[in-house]
C-alpha cells in the first residue's frame, strides 16, 4: 500500500478514509482533521484558554500537541486515578510531554485531592469502574477548568472510544 499524499510506502491504513499514509503524511492528516473539525463545528475561538484532559495515552496527547501546534492556548490536565501502575505510567507520559514541550500540566490526584480512588469509588457506588471513573472525571475536568479560568475543556476521544461506551452500556 502506498501513501495517498506522497506515494511512499504506507505505514498506516485509515479505513475510514480508505487511505494509507506514511508517517509524515499521517501526522499532517491528523492535524488537518483536527483543524477542519474545529472550524466546521466552530469549537474554539482564538484567545480561548483550553484545558485538555490528558490520560497519558496517544489520543489525548496528540490532541494537546495539535492544539498547541495550531496556535491555541492549551494546557493539560492529568487526573491520577489511583489505579496502581496504570496511573503511575500514564502520569509519566503526560509529564514527559509537558517537560519536553514546556507546556503547562495541571495535575490532580484523586486519592489525595478528592479522598478516594477509582477502585474504591467503584466498590462504594456498586458500579463498574468505567462508570464510576467517567462520572468522577467529567466533574473534575469541569471544576478544574472553572477554577483555572479556562474557557473550554477538550478530550481526545475517538470514534472507537465512543462506540465502546455505547456498546458497553
Amino acid at each position: 500500500m502506498k501513501c495517498r499524499r506522497c506515494r511512499a510506502p504506507a505505514v498506516i491504513d485509515v479505513r475510514r478514509h480508505n487511505a494509507g499514509f506514511c508517517r509524515d503524511c499521517f501526522l499532517v492528516h491528523c492535524h488537518e482533521q483536527v483543524r477542519k473539525t474545529l472550524e466546521d463545528f466552530d469549537m474554539l475561538q482564538r484567545g480561548d484558554r483550553v484545558l485538555v484532559a490528558v490520560s497519558g495515552g496517544k489520543d489525548s496527547l496528540a490532541l494537546w500537541d495539535i492544539l498547541r501546534d495550531l496556535g491555541h492556548d492549551a494546557d493539560g490536565l492529568y487526573l491520577g486515578l489511583g489505579i496502581g501502575e496504570y496511573s503511575d505510567g500514564s502520569g509519566t507520559y503526560a509529564r514527559a510531554y509537558a517537560d519536553k514541550t514546556g507546556a503547562t500540566l495541571v495535575e490532580l490526584d484523586l486519592p489525595t485531592d478528592v479522598g478516594f480512588d477509582i477502585p474504591t469509588g467503584s466498590r462504594v457506588a456498586r458500579r463498574a469502574p468505567c462508570s464510576a471513573c467517567g462520572l468522577s472525571k467529567r466533574h473534575l475536568f469541569n471544576q478544574a477548568a472553572v477554577d483555572g479560568g479556562y474557557d473550554v475543556v477538550a478530550t481526545g476521544h475517538n470514534l472507537d472510544d465512543e462506540a465502546a461506551v455505547l456498546f458497553g452500556n
